[in-house]
């Protein structure tokens, strides 16, 4: 009778463990980062050039969240947050299917590759070359993250650094990662 107990205890405890986190969830994780909601309406569709040159769609990740940081050389809070705090969380997350995308504001290629390389920042880099990814996003700022879920809809919008990796900034992620959709995740990035 016990072993039955015990058994039906762990099968519970799976059961609520697997369930996805609700829509109130999400939002108190976003809350605790001081993240704006967004009203979960689809992300605009963008096909940017990479610094290798490839066309990288914000469609190719459908499936996986996407972590949208708009920067620029220029922003001495950028210089510090990608190559230390976004490396990090890309490095932390992307095997488990959060994607970081730096999207870089209106600088040319040489610039943001020289920077890219003495930096070692390993997440995609896009070039937003004339701007207009930024104006579909709202960019005014930088650094302007934009958090898009596993179905493609817009979750939420920060304005300045955060501190992704500390253990709010990961319970968000780990959330995102579970959240919604529980699609079959694409492998790699490309």
């Amino acid at each position: 009778m016990i072993a039955v107990a015990m058994l039906q205890a762990l099968l519970l405890g799976f059961l609520l463990a697997a369930t996805p986190p609700s829509d109130e969830e999400l939002e108190e994780r976003l809350w605790d980062l001081h993240i704006v909601p967004l009203d979960s309406e689809t992300a605009p569709a963008f096909t940017l050039a990479s610094l290798a040159g490839k066309q990288v769609s914000l469609s190719d990740f459908r499936g996986r969240p996407v972590l949208l940081y708009f920067w620029a050389t220029w922003c001495p809070v950028c210089t510090r947050e990608l190559p230390s705090k976004m490396e990090q969380v890309h490095k932390g997350f992307n095997q488990k299917g959060l994607t970081v995308l730096a999207v870089n504001m209106k600088e040319n290629h040489d610039r943001v590759a020289n920077w890219v390389k003495e930096k070692k920042v390993t997440s995609l880099v896009l070039l937003d070359s004339n701007g207009a990814v930024s104006q579909w996003y709202r960019v005014t700022g930088t650094p302007t993250v934009i958090l898009i879920g596993r179905k493609g809809e817009l979750v939420g919008r920060a304005v300045g650094p955060r501190d992704w990796m500390r253990e709010k900034g990961r319970a968000l992620f780990e959330t995102m990662l579970s959240a919604r959709a529980r699609s079959s995740v694409p492998a790699g990035n490309p």
